[in-house]
């Protein structure tokens, strides 16, 4: 069995490569489903390495790392995970008044959301796992690059590749960026961890006019005025008071002229949750309150989307004790910190639905630049001396579970991809990729 302190040796070696990596991703961004030159980019530094992988269209990148000391009986398959996509954002220029370490070259997207380091990481884990003697790698790991995790579902295509070729995976891990957390230090629970989402984007349709005569229009503005108003009570009268749920008005766009009476408004948000039953009850009764009012408004609503709720993440309690175990012995029982529920989405879930898996926090706060700024805010930048930490998080996640074979109690989603697209109400997701010749 490997000594995980040899690993943590290892990562912190390889912090030079994985810095140059993550500047790398960090200047190039590449919009969520559309990340062309990021998947060239990673494949170059696989084939570097000599790991075999596969495209999978419009999905992401799945490598293999098959190791030679697979034992007796059935061998473990753990599946380690990473997210390609950027922000379409613009970064700020300085973080706590000091310049970045690098900046986004393509105008208006950013890596806000730390992938760019994931990304990093996880090749970083990969180039350490291949320079171990395949004796010592009791099993299969496989290294998945997963594209469009920000709202484009694009692991949809990747559950189909997995279940058409009849991949075995017994585990998943992967690690999110955690600016709440201090470089060196783990956030970590059990159970429920990031929420599910119910997702709209609503036109109102009414009847526009002057402003010196609103009684000949039917403003769409007062329609959604009033739909705000309403939504704010479906928490209070319909949901449970001990069902979490928040719900979220992201954008309102409507008119131009202040005496002028727009012909429509367009408006879209989200509600966070971790019961599918209280997201049904919601996207039900908020459709209920949109259809009413339009209606006592003079406005027709049109769906431009209305999909959910997906699914939580939920963190395998034995996923999440071995994971616990193996950052104690990386660095230290004092790493590892218990957290807290976020109410962030997370497109992890649909690995969580189908394999015992743990998403584990890495705290990138820079704590002598002061209060670190939240993710997807034009002021967030990750402590690049976490990169290492995180490089041997994966690796060691990998190892123990092919060492120990732990065995899961788990019961996996009923049902192909197609299935789970059904249940969660999502649609196919775009496809940008072009046709295989």
């Amino acid at each position: 069995m490997i000594e995980l302190k040899q690993i943590a040796a290892q990562g912190r070696a390889l912090a030079p490569y994985a810095v140059e990596l993550r500047r790398h991703f960090h200047r190039h961004p590449e919009p969520t489903s559309r990340e062309f030159e990021t998947v060239k980019f990673i494949c170059g530094q696989l084939a570097e390495l000599g790991i075999a992988y596969h495209k999978i269209p419009d999905g992401g990148i799945l490598a293999e790392i098959r190791g030679a000391g697979l034992g007796d009986g059935p061998s473990p398959h753990v599946l380690l995970r990473a997210d390609c996509d950027a922000l379409t954002m613009e970064e700020s220029e300085t973080v706590a008044g000091m310049p970045r370490a690098c900046r986004s070259e393509n105008p208006g997207v950013a890596h806000m959301c730390g992938h760019d380091g994931h990304m990093a990481m996880l090749l970083g884990a990969a180039r350490l796992l291949a320079g171990i003697d395949p004796t010592e790698i009791k099993g299969v790991i496989y290294l998945l690059f997963e594209r469009g995790e920000e709202g484009g579902n694009c692991i949809y295509y990747v559950m189909k590749y997995i279940q058409e070729q009849g991949i075995r995976i017994d585990t998943c891990f992967a690690l999110h960026v955690d600016p709440r957390t201090e470089v060196g230090k783990f956030a970590l629970k059990s159970g429920p961890d990031r929420a599910g989402s119910v997702m709209f984007e609503v036109e109102l349709i009414g009847k526009g006019g002057h402003g010196s005569r609103p009684d000949l229009a039917n403003n769409p503005i007062d329609c959604f005025v009033a739909i705000a108003g309403a939504l704010k009570d479906v928490r209070m009268r319909h949901i449970a008071p001990d069902h979490i749920i928040t719900v979220n008005i992201g954008s309102v766009r409507s008119g131009s002229k202040r005496n002028i009476v727009p012909e429509s408004l367009k408006f879209n948000g989200t509600a966070r949750l971790f019961d599918v039953e209280t997201g049904k009850l919601f996207k039900e009764r908020l459709h209920a309150v949109i259809e009413s009012m339009a209606a006592l408004y003079g406005c027709r609503a049109v769906y431009q989307e209305f999909s959910g709720p997906s699914l939580s993440v939920n963190n395998d309690p034995t996923a999440a004790q071995l994971a616990r175990e193996a950052l104690a012995e990386l660095f230290g029982a004092d790493a590892v910190e218990e957290a807290d529920i976020d109410m962030t989405a997370e497109s992890f879930s649909t690995l969580s639905t189908y394999y015992p898996s743990v998403m584990a926090r890495l705290g990138v706060w820079d704590k002598a630049r002061g209060e670190a700024a939240g993710l997807h805010k034009p002021e967030f930048d990750l402590d690049e001396r976490a990169l290492p930490y995180g490089i041997a998080a994966y690796a060691a996640y990998a190892l123990r579970c092919l060492d120990r074979r732990p065995a899961f109690q788990f019961a996996p989603f009923q049902g192909d991809a197609d299935a789970l697209l059904r249940y969660t109400d999502r649609p196919v997701p775009a496809r940008y990729d072009p046709p295989e010749s």
